[in-house]
């Protein structure tokens, strides 16, 4: 008797992840790096909190799967003190606890899919992400869910919220 290979489930933007979030990306192909959707955490997990010191990390990028990568780059630089990417990095959603805070594309990916279209139960308010400017150490980058605009932040000590996504 042949064994039938037994294949993952498969997600669209929008279907609850594994982890009771929601699912705001796919890439189409699973990756060396063993990943191919992202999922947001579930509504109700933003908490507001501070970027970090005025470290400049060295490292951080901005596209599309890199939120992992700066969120462990944040953390080792700054320990206890990474307080966004910390607060991600510790957090342990339905048994899952491969969170992460977004990168920039990242973040602009989650306004785009899921913000937009009323999906994720997202506050209107500024969102922190992983990626630091490029130019000054004391700034990252972030979103506005209203407008769907990104600035540049004056500097990591600003207090916005903070949404954890998870790779799978």
């Amino acid at each position: 008797m042949e064994k039938t290979a037994v294949q993952p489930p498969s997600y669209r933007p929008g279907d609850m992840g594994p982890a009771g979030g929601i699912v705001f990306y796919d890439r189409g192909f699973t990756g060396e790096d063993g990943w191919r959707y992202l999922e947001a955490a579930p509504a109700g997990t933003e908490v507001t909190a501070l970027w970090g010191p005025d470290t400049k990390i060295t490292g951080t990028e901005v596209k599309v799967g890199s939120g992992r990568r700066n969120t462990q780059l944040i953390v080792a630089a700054l320990g206890g003190d990474g307080k966004a990417a910390q607060l991600c990095n510790d957090l342990n959603i339905n048994g899952y606890n491969d969170w992460f805070l977004p990168s920039k594309d990242e973040l602009d990916v989650i306004h785009n899919a899921l913000r937009q279209r009323g999906l994720g139960g997202f506050l209107s308010g500024e969102y922190w992400s992983s990626s630091q400017n490029a130019f000054y150490g004391n700034r990252a980058w972030s979103l506005h869910f209203r407008g769907g605009s990104r600035s540049n932040c004056t500097d990591k000590s600003n207090t916005y919220l903070v949404r954890a996504i998870r790779a799978f």
